[in-house]
Formats: C-alpha cells, structure tokens, sequence
C-alpha cells in the first residue's frame, strides 16, 4: 500500500514538473512571437518614417505636413522651413504595430535663380534677327518699337551652363520631365516638357508654360506662344510667328547660327522665368543631415 502511495506522489510530481516544463516552453514561444512581431513591426515603422521623408521631398516643401500609408504602416511628416533660406526640417513618424518611430532631417532646395537668366534670347554661337523679330524686357521703351533688338536683352556668342541654370543635370531635368520622342506636346500644356527633336522642321504650333527643354535642332515654321523657359541643345530657327515670355536659350555646334526672322516677339520676363523655375524648386531636394529621434 504505501508502493502504491510514493508511486502516485511520483506520478504528480512528474506531472506537475512536465506541466512546468510545458508552460515555460509556452512562454518561450508567446514571448519569441511577440518579440517577433514587435521587430517586423519597428522596422515596418523606420520604413514607413523613411516613406514619410520622401514623401516630403517629392514635390512637397511648400506643405506644412504629407500623410500616407506605407504597406501595413502609416507616416505622418510634418514640415517646416528655416527662417527664410533654403533650408527645411522634416520631422517624419512612422507608426506599425503600435510601435513608433521618428526621423528627423534638414533638406535644402536646388540653387534655382532666376536672376541667372539674364536674357530674353542668349546663344553661344551668333545670332541672326531677322524679318518683323524683337527682343525687349522689363525696361524697354513701352511700347516697344517695331523691330527692336534691345542690345540689354539678347546675347550672342555667350557663356553659360545647363545645370548652373537650373541647378539640375540634364539627365535629372529629363527625369523630372515629360518626354515627347520627334514630337511636342499638344494642346495648352504645362509644367516641365522634354521633346526629341523632329529630324525635319516643325510645321505645327507649340502652346504652353514653363519649361521646354528641346534636344536636337529646334527649327519650327508654325506659331510659338510660350511663357518660360524654352532650352534648346541644337541649332534654333524660329521662321513663324512667335511669342515668348520668359527667356530663350540655344546651346549650338560652333559653326550654325541662332537664327530669329518671321514675326517673332521675345519678351525677357523675370517673373514668368521664376515661375518657369518653380516647377523644379522644391523637387528632389539635398539631404543635409538625418538622425532617428529617440
């Protein structure tokens, strides 16, 4: 009888000891998968915060805050400019899970400057004004005399830089753009336009605002009524009937000039070439420092 009695007492305490056992085990596991979850969550959320960041830079500084969701995470970026210069703290919180993080980072904006666009035309090579043309700006005799060619608003056989101008590569300009490959764009349009030259000269009329950047030969017979900034890296003859606001800029082989003839009015305005440049101010903008917040 009292075999009988230490064998049940050993048989509960081995019980109660795999019963131990298992519960450990259980909370081995519990605790593995919320430590787990928690780490999936906590680097869901940096991504997210990071998502955030980005989003704020994409075309977003002139915004005091950009919110969003990031795969099963959300951002909320809060955004505030330093005094008055170029610079701007992003203040970026990603949330996941429940879990939290921050990061903080100073941007700055492009050296876009209107100011650097002296000229209603300006080429490197000679420039011929011919037929009914005039080149004016801001402080020309108003109204402007037929045929005027104010020597302040155009320059010839001049020096300047693509990426001095805007303060972009042109590889970047043409990522920002949108590309019409031996075409323009048709109807009124806006924004930042890249076009492939036709091989031929362009009969049709070109309409809109902003920035044109033409690559190959820019030789058109049609109407042009652009306000902004037209950038052409090839030869450029205007033969139609054109108006400019803003400034015109040729980028030539050395031994073809820029030539303007039919009835072309170039105007040299500040205000429409910074508005041009506002299209590519606050886009893609310098990271100059980053931290995560603790």
């Amino acid at each position: 009888m009292n075999n009988k009695g230490m064998i049940l007492v050993l048989s509960l305490f081995i019980i109660l000891i795999l019963a131990v056992l298992s519960s450990s085990f259980l909370y081995k596991q519990v605790n593995q998968s919320y430590l787990s979850n928690r780490y999936a969550d906590s680097v869901q959320a940096l991504w997210a915060a990071e998502g955030g960041l980005q989003a704020a830079r994409d075309d977003n500084l002139d915004q005091s805050f950009v919110s969003g969701t990031l795969g099963s995470g959300s951002y909320l970026a809060n955004i505030t400019r330093i005094g008055t210069s170029n610079y701007y703290e992003i203040v970026s919180r990603g949330t996941a899970g429940g879990v939290v993080r921050t990061v903080k980072a100073v941007v700055s904006t492009r050296d876009v400057d209107a100011s650097k666009f002296k000229y209603g035309l300006e080429s490197n090579v000679d420039i011929q004004l011919k037929g009914a043309s005039t080149v004016w700006g801001e402080n020309t005799t108003q109204p402007v005399p037929p045929k005027t060619h104010d020597p302040d608003y155009y320059k010839e056989n001049s020096i300047f830089s693509f990426a001095d101008l805007f303060g972009f590569s042109t590889t970047e300009i043409r990522g920002l753009s949108t590309v019409y490959n031996q075409t323009f764009p048709s109807g009124n349009f806006t924004g930042i336009n890249w076009v492939i030259a036709p091989g031929s000269k362009f009969t049709g009329d070109v309409y809109g605002s902003g920035i044109l950047i033409v690559e190959g030969d820019f030789r058109i017979a049609g109407t042009v009524a652009f306000d902004g900034i037209i950038y052409v890296i090839g030869e450029l003859d205007m033969s139609g009937t054109s108006f400019v606001s803003g400034a015109i800029l040729a980028e030539s082989a050395a031994n073809v000039d820029t030539t303007v003839t039919g009835t072309a009015d170039i105007e040299h305005n500040t205000t429409k070439i910074q508005t041009a440049l506002d299209n590519v101010a606050y886009r893609s903008p310098r990271i100059v420092s980053w931290q995560e917040a603790r």
